[in-house]
């Protein structure tokens, strides 16, 4: 099963968008986003559009292939088990900090209480989720058991404080290197295929646990946890979508100006920036005490009408970028970047984020100092140091925020 492989390519962000969108048109059985059903079917014309613009901006990429192998040095490693006892002492102060473990605790609200602290202390702890596909991709190429533990370790963290995007980023990342390593027979995929059910079920099951348990969920009493987990997952797709196209109704022609899409990176650096994103659309559109996300294509029409179909275009070109660099398994700084950058492809279908987030730009960082990948030329090489000078800055940054803000 050969073609296996090509799950992982760019294009299945699009086949996975088209069928969420589909998935969009089933009543949720727990009546989530009930009342915005109807919305989506409005905007076929958009959809289409989208998927063009991707297609068209992805094959304007030139195709290259990275030759050169460079192989993972001894000092490569040391930096990344340096860099993975500082991302889980940064996971362990933020446990301290909230005075809990969301994961069992009756506070539904626990983890709101990191918002005190701030991006730059919360940099280093979602650091720890992609190191754990780092340690998964150590464990593939050096069949040591103690890259397995630090990956395992990466998803029982981000498990006990709730986050599911992280930790089906770490799963879906080793996933891809899996299916780009091994020759994957029948069987194996069949087993893949039970795993990916039961990360649904996980998903569904962290969701469950942050609205309070299944009784708060399954007003009726008559189903499952195995069914309230189904509709739940179903929810969190779909229910972005749904809601996205009831925002794009109700501004009836008005835009918001990048205050969706772009905010995430504006409160980066203007101090106390929180009137965006998510956050905003829970705000103004409606009476939630949590940030409720809009998906694509609407989270980028919202902002910019038609001329949001740059983006599609753009994600389209730096999609081949990536996985032209990344297919053949030639560059180890790549490898991982690339499963970073598709798994934000996919969740974009979901949080209607632009794939190369500030989170993205941070593990990019991170694969630097790790890695410190060589360039042809001079000038580039000197601008990767650079950046291994800087992420330094940044620990330090991040530390001394977190003490200023405890």
């Amino acid at each position: 099963m050969k073609w296996i492989k090509y799950i992982a390519h760019p294009h299945a962000y699009i086949l996975f968008f088209i069928i969420v969108s589909l998935l969009a048109f089933i009543p949720n059985g727990l009546g989530w986003r009930g009342d915005m059903l109807g919305y989506t079917a409005s905007y076929l014309g958009l959809y289409v559009l989208y998927i063009l613009f991707y297609f068209i901006g992805y094959y304007s990429a030139k195709k290259v292939t990275v030759v050169e192998y460079k192989k993972v040095s001894l000092s490569t490693i040391n930096i990344f088990h340096l860099i993975y006892l500082v991302s889980l002492l940064f996971f362990i102060l933020k446990f301290i900090y909230i005075s809990g473990i969301p994961i069992i605790s009756d506070n539904r609200f626990l983890r709101i209480k990191l918002s005190q602290l701030g991006g730059f202390v919360d940099f280093p702890t979602k650091a720890l989720s992609f190191l754990g596909i780092i340690a998964y991709y150590f464990y593939v190429i050096r069949k040591n058991n103690l890259y397995l533990i630090q990956f395992f370790i990466s998803i029982l963290l981000n498990i006990l404080f709730a986050e599911r995007a992280l930790i089906v980023f770490t799963i879906v990342g080793a996933l891809v290197i899996y299916l780009n390593y091994y020759q994957v027979s029948l069987k194996t995929f069949k087993r893949v295929l039970f795993t990916g059910v039961l990360v649904l079920f996980l998903i569904g099951w962290v969701q469950i646990l942050r609205h309070g348990g299944k009784n708060h969920l399954n007003l009726s009493g008559e189903m499952s946890t195995a069914e309230v987990a189904a509709w739940v997952v179903h929810g969190d797709l779909t229910g972005s979508q749904k809601f996205g196209a009831y925002i794009v109704d109700k501004l009836d022609g008005e835009k918001l100006n990048g205050k969706y899409t772009l905010g995430i990176y504006l409160s980066l650096f203007i101090p106390n920036y929180k009137d965006h994103g998510a956050s905003y659309l829970q705000k103004n559109y409606t009476k939630s005490r949590t940030a409720q996300s809009a998906a694509i294509p609407f989270s980028y029409f919202m902002d910019f009408g038609y001329y949001s179909l740059i983006f599609p275009l753009i994600i389209g070109y730096i999609s081949r970028f990536f996985y032209e660099r990344f297919r053949n398994l030639n560059s180890p700084f790549y490898i991982v970047i690339y499963t970073a950058f598709f798994f934000n492809l996919l969740w974009s279908v979901r949080a209607g984020n632009f794939p190369v987030d500030p989170k993205l730009v941070y593990f990019i960082i991170v694969a630097v100092f790790i890695f410190n990948p060589k360039a042809n030329r001079k000038l580039n090489n000197q601008l990767i140091q650079l950046i291994r000078v800087f992420f330094l800055l940044t620990l330090i940054v991040s530390f001394i925020a977190l003490i200023i803000r405890w």
